[in-house]
C-alpha cells in the first residue's frame, strides 16, 4: 500500500504521541517533532505508511534515550487482557462455529492499537460484544476455510501486545486444522508484539513464535531480512493483523489474510468499506475481482 498526503500529518503525529509517551521533557517532545517535521519534504508517498513512520518512531526513542516507550504500557495491556481469555474460551466453546468465533474475537483485538488511540479509548468489553454482533464489512471466511483444509504450514503475523491474548484464542482453533508459527517483532516498535509479549501470555508455550528481523511497522518486504522473506514465501497461508501488515504485505504475491479494523480514512477507503469497520481480505480473491 502507498501512503497518501494525509499520512505524513499522522506520521508527525505519531512520532509526538511517542515522545510523550517516553517522557515529560517538553524540550525532547520539541526536539522529536522538529526531527519529524523536518523529514516530511523528502518522505516519499510511493512508500507504505508504515515505512514513513519507522524513522520517526526511531527519533522518539533516540532523543529521549529511552528504548522502549511502551514498554510498562504494553505489560499492561497484556495482563488486562490475559484476564479476558478464560471469557473469550468459553465463548469460542459455546459457538456452534468455533474457528470463526475465534476469527472475529481476534477482529475484536485488534481494537488495541496505542499507535492511533489513547489507552482511554480502549473498551474491550465494547470491542468483543460487537465484533460477535456486527458482520464483517469486507468477509472472505468462506475462501479462508477453503483455503485451510490443504494448509500444513500458517503464519500469524501478530499486532499488537495486549491483543495477542485474542490472537492466543485463534490460534489454539487454527491448530486443529493446521501448524501454527506465530511470528512477533525482533525488537521495540510502538506497542507491538516482541517475544517477551508473547512469553507473558503464554503464547509461546502453545505455538512456535519467530520474529521477523526487525523493529518493523508491520513487515515491510523491502526491508525484512532475505531469510524472513523465504520463511514468508514457504508458508501455505499468511494471516496478518492489523494495519501495519496491511500497509506492508497486502501486495505480497503469496496467499495473504489480512484482518483489521480500519482506524484511519485512508486505510478505510484503501480497503473499501467504511472507518471503523473491520475486515477479513484474501489478497489473492479481492485482485482477482
Amino acid at each position: 500500500m502507498k501512503a497518501s498526503i494525509e499520512c505524513l500529518e499522522c506520521v508527525v503525529h505519531q512520532a509526538l504521541r511517542a515522545a510523550k509517551i517516553a517522557g515529560d521533557d517538553p524540550k525532547i517532545h520539541r526536539a522529536v517533532l522538529n526531527a519529524a517535521a523536518a523529514d516530511v519534504p523528502s518522505m516519499d508517498l510511493n512508500q507504505s505508511p508504515a515505512v514513513l513512520s519507522l524513522k520517526l518512531y526511531q527519533y522518539a526513542q533516540k532523543l529521549s534515550g529511552v528504548a522502549d516507550p511502551y514498554a510498562k504500557i504494553k505489560r499492561d495491556h497484556n495482563t488486562m487482557m490475559l484476564e479476558l481469555e478464560d471469557e473469550l474460551e468459553q465463548l469460542v466453546q459455546e459457538s456452534d462455529q468455533p474457528l470463526i468465533t475465534a476469527l472475529k474475537l481476534a477482529a475484536a483485538g485488534n481494537v488495541i492499537d496505542l499507535g492511533i488511540m489513547q489507552a482511554h479509548e480502549i473498551n474491550p468489553q465494547e470491542a468483543i460484544a460487537q465484533a460477535m454482533e456486527t458482520p464483517l464489512a469486507m468477509d472472505h471466511t468462506t475462501h479462508f476455510l477453503e483455503n485451510l483444509k490443504p494448509c500444513a504450514d500458517f503464519l500469524y503475523l501478530l499486532d499488537n501486545a495486549g491483543e495477542i491474548v485474542f490472537d492466543k484464542v485463534l490460534i489454539r482453533q487454527l491448530q486443529r486444522h493446521t501448524c501454527v508459527t506465530a511470528v512477533v517483532k525482533a525488537a521495540p516498535i510502538i506497542n507491538d508484539a516482541c517475544l517477551e509479549d508473547a512469553e507473558q501470555v503464554g503464547l509461546t508455550d502453545i505455538c512456535d513464535v519467530i520474529d521477523n528481523g526487525g523493529a518493523f511497522v508491520g513487515s515491510p518486504l523491502t526491508l525484512v531480512p532475505e531469510t524472513f522473506l523465504q520463511r514468508m514465501t514457504q508458508a501455505d497461508i499468511i494471516l496478518g493483523k492489523g494495519q501495519g501488515n496491511y500497509e506492508t504485505i497486502d501486495d505480497f504475491e503469496e496467499n495473504v489474510y489480512l484482518l483489521l479494523k480500519a482506524k484511519c480514512e485512508t486505510i478505510a477507503k484503501h480497503i473499501g468499506i467504511s472507518l471503523g469497520e473491520t475486515a477479513f481480505i484474501s489478497t489473492h480473491l479481492r485482485d482477482s475481482k
